[in-house]
């Protein structure tokens, strides 16, 4: 018969803090689509640098197993902290990852996608289909990566705007294909609907752009372009009630936070220990890993407990895991692309989730990430505007990240 742990329970006092430090930061920053000027206080704020100092002073008070935290009007809420306690939830499938708050987001742009699939069965019959699109035929996309890299400055300033317009032309054309290179307005709805999801089902659905934004899409999956994910989502012939077309927005949306991740691992690269100009992919895919690692893009992974588990938890309870944290508890703060070497070995956190519900695209993200990093630095030196060494800080504003560039 298997134990079952009881969690200890912080005080009114230490639910307090985790709501100022942890969780009010992490809303105002943006869940879904980052705000640039509450990204800006909280760095001013050291907002994630506190929290992390805070979730540590609690597990050196508490111990080493999860917390559980009482939310008035919200129910509990588990905080694991050890690296075993954050591997079991997410291996656990009783902890599911369409929760309550994810589903009133994202159903504001992906009604039907795998990650608020709340059945099992559907969610494995989706999960299968993400899988089999995402998961091989990464070649084509080479191509497209390095004309595009092709049109980013060769010297003067390079800023985040730049940066995000071209790699929102590699990821149309990787998605959609050519044909949707240039569809600035897509990603304009998608960005209008994913500013309403930060609100979660407090706001109610845009229904105007969201069937504009659905028309839009399904126009460019109707090409299935050759070479592209819509002509690999034709050729799958899902179900109907899978609705491969339903899973594309979230490809689109996670594929704009590796945008951030990438920008993050140019500083990194160019940073006095990072990697010289002409490493190899391994190389690469460990720094855009590296970047993930430091500055997550997700800042909080949450489940909810949807049956018996091994802690004494009330079903429905969310566990929160708070990536600042437990992606820097035990590997650290300083760069070390190491940890994702010659298959690793050592515990590195969770920078794409983990578990049954690992991100999908997991492999597709870091190849796209990484050609684009090594297509930009092949041709250029580049200095960024913050100097990266030792302990690195717990915030890398993108937004204000800006690099003066010179052709190699």
């Amino acid at each position: 018969m298997s134990t079952i742990t009881r969690l200890p329970r912080v005080t009114a006092a230490e639910t307090l803090a985790l709501a100022a430090a942890v969780a009010l930061p992490s809303i105002a920053q943006g869940p879904v689509a980052r705000r640039p000027y509450a990204v800006r206080l909280a760095e001013l704020a050291d907002a994630d640098g506190r929290a992390i100092r805070l979730l540590a002073r609690l597990r050196a008070e508490h111990g080493e197993g999860p917390l559980l935290v009482r939310v008035p009007g919200r129910g509990w809420v588990m905080l694991p902290l050890a690296s075993r306690d954050v591997r079991a939830v997410l291996d656990d499938r009783e902890f599911t990852p369409a929760t309550r708050a994810k589903r009133g987001a994202l159903g504001h742009f992906q009604p039907d996608g795998l990650l608020i699939t709340r059945d099992p069965g559907l969610r494995e019959r989706r999960r299968a289909l993400n899988d089999q699109v995402l998961g091989s035929g990464f070649a084509p996309f080479a191509q497209v990566v390095e004309e595009e890299a092709a049109t980013l400055p060769r010297h003067g300033q390079l800023t985040w705007p730049r940066f995000h317009a071209t790699h929102w032309r590699i990821v149309r054309r990787i998605v959609l294909g050519d044909g949707a290179r240039d569809d600035v307005i897509l990603t304009r709805q998608l960005d209008r609907l994913r500013a309403d999801a930060n609100w979660s089902d407090l706001r109610g659905l845009r229904t105007d752009v969201f069937n504009a934004f659905r028309r839009r899409l399904a126009g460019h999956l109707a090409r299935a372009e050759p070479g592209s994910l819509a002509a690999g989502l034709a050729r799958a012939h899902a179900a109907a009630d899978v609705h491969p077309e339903g899973q594309v927005p979230h490809w689109l949306f996670a594929f704009d936070g590796a945008a951030a991740a990438t920008y993050r691992a140019l500083a990194l690269a160019a940073a006095p220990q990072g990697p010289a100009a002409h490493q190899g992919p391994a190389d690469r895919r460990a720094t855009v890993l590296e970047s993930v690692r430091l500055w997550p893009t997700t800042i909080a992974i949450v489940r909810e407990a949807a049956g018996p588990t091994e802690w004494d938890v009330p079903e429905g309870t969310t566990a929160v895991i708070y990536s600042p944290y437990v992606n820097r508890a035990e590997p650290g703060d300083s760069y070390r692309p190491e940890l994702w070497r010659d298959g690793g070995g050592e515990w590195a956190g969770v920078p794409f989730s983990a578990g049954f519900a690992r991100c999908a695209g997991e492999d597709l993200v870091l190849f796209t990430a990484a050609a684009l990093l090594d297509a930009v630095l092949r041709e250029r030196s580049v200095r960024p505007s913050v100097r990266l060494e030792g302990a690195l800080p717990a915030m890398l504003n993108h937004f204000r990240l800006n690099f003066a560039v010179k052709a190699a």
